[in-house]
């Protein structure tokens, strides 16, 4: 199958790794497989060995469109395009569209669904977003007055996208998030992400061993944070949840951002700067090693998270995830299976969590087998592909349906 996946741009975040990821999990399937892009050149950072690439130009839909059609796909994939224009370019291709919901960017004003902190919008995109406030948003980079929300071009997308032969997302959330927004219950797929390390959880090694002793009692509690220090991502009320922890414990936060030195800040004014190491963003293989020293992880995000990839990364490794409950996360996370919800979202529910996780210690390598199992079970890179090519395999029939007799689709 010649399958093309389409972003606007590979940037940061767990987006691009996770299509650069599944371009190359299709091609070991078998599929021919291209990952269209706009934007500016890849960034060094992203892996993109083994994945053929195919930059879109900046300067019009015409030559969008002769290259898209040159390439000749059997289908298109989408996973992130606001762009109305190109949008029209691909539906004028005759080809099967599909779209994966990774965020809420064509659903909602704010792409993250909150007006302010706590915030967790329940609400389909509507004109009732105007009363809400939501069409009012943060000013332009480089601009102080607050910029104004194209909500008409917003629904628009949104109807874009209905009309695609079917959505694919990767938690019950997303799911429940295009079902009241007039998604095809029929034509949307829940495909759970794969853990880019699943083999560690298929085939354990020592490199998955925690280190000796009971943690919290004959050493501290290994933890770790991996993600952006943006405001969603929670890393300050994970050091602030942390300053009313009383066993001792160690953190590593492997991350970068915004919010990254306010956090240094307010760690060495508790006291707790000694006991926390931040580190700039690592290679995989280096990534693993943490992931599988780790005790606990713990994924603080205060925002309806849709599925972050990291949770699933951290139990491949046996270790279990401690996390506020949002979002898709509780798909993975099950309390006091696979790792501790909190009871709300707020540092001190959050420390209480933990407190939980570290008095039932010795439960923790029970805790992270079942964790381990899960991803072997339902989020090894195998099981996803199997996932996706229903979600293809459903989109090409409804396209032969659809099609004039005796005309291909």
């Amino acid at each position: 199958m010649r399958v093309m996946l389409l972003v606007e741009a590979l940037s940061i975040g767990g987006l691009p790794n996770y299509v650069l990821d599944l371009a190359r999990a299709l091609s070991e399937a078998g599929d021919q497989v291209v990952l269209a892009f706009g934007g500016e050149k890849v960034p060094d950072h992203l892996d993109t060995r083994g994945v053929d690439l195919l930059q879109l130009p900046s300067s019009g839909y015409a030559e969008c469109a002769r290259i898209l059609r040159g390439w000749q796909p059997q289908l298109v994939h989408v996973h992130l395009c606001s762009d109305l224009g190109l949008l029209g370019v691909l539906e004028a291709l005759g080809v099967p569209l599909l779209r994966s919901f990774h965020d809420y960017t064509s659903v909602c004003l704010r792409r993250g669904r909150r007006r302010f902190a706590g915030d967790r919008c329940q609400r389909a995109l509507g004109w009732s977003c105007a009363a809400y406030g939501c069409l009012i948003g943060a000013p332009d980079p480089g601009r102080r007055l607050p910029r104004l929300a194209d909500l008409p071009g917003k629904l628009a997308e949104r109807a874009r996208y209905r009309g695609f032969d079917a959505a694919i997302v990767g938690s019950t959330h997303m799911g429940r998030v295009l079902r009241i927004n007039g998604f095809d219950t029929e034509r949307t797929f829940v495909v759970p992400y794969f853990s880019r390390f699943d083999r560690y959880a298929c085939t354990p090694t020592r490199e998955c061993l925690k280190l000796p002793g009971v943690p919290g009692t004959d050493r501290p509690v290994e933890l770790l944070f991996a993600g952006q220090a943006v405001a969603g991502k929670g890393l300050g009320p994970l050091v602030k949840a942390l300053a009313g922890v009383r066993k001792p414990w160690r953190l590593t936060a492997v991350t970068s951002g915004p919010e990254l030195e306010g956090v240094r800040q307010f760690a060495e004014a508790a006291g707790l700067g000694a006991r926390i190491r931040f580190i700039e963003w690592l290679p995989g293989d280096e990534l693993a090693r943490y992931y599988a020293a780790a005790d606990l992880f713990m994924l603080p995000s205060v925002w309806d998270d849709p599925g972050p990839l990291v949770g699933i990364e951290a139990l491949s490794f046996g270790t279990p995830v401690v996390a506020f409950p949002v979002g898709g996360i509780p798909d993975y996370v099950l309390d006091g299976q696979t790792g501790f919800l909190a009871r709300a979202v707020a540092p001190e529910a959050l420390a209480e969590a933990l407190e939980r996780a570290v008095q039932r210690a010795v439960e923790l390598k029970t805790m992270g087998e079942a964790g381990r199992t899960m991803v072997k079970e339902l989020h090894s890179r195998g099981r996803h592909v199997t996932g996706i090519h229903a979600a293809y395999g459903h989109a090409l029939a409804l396209a032969a349906r659809s099609a004039p007799v005796g005309v291909a689709p």
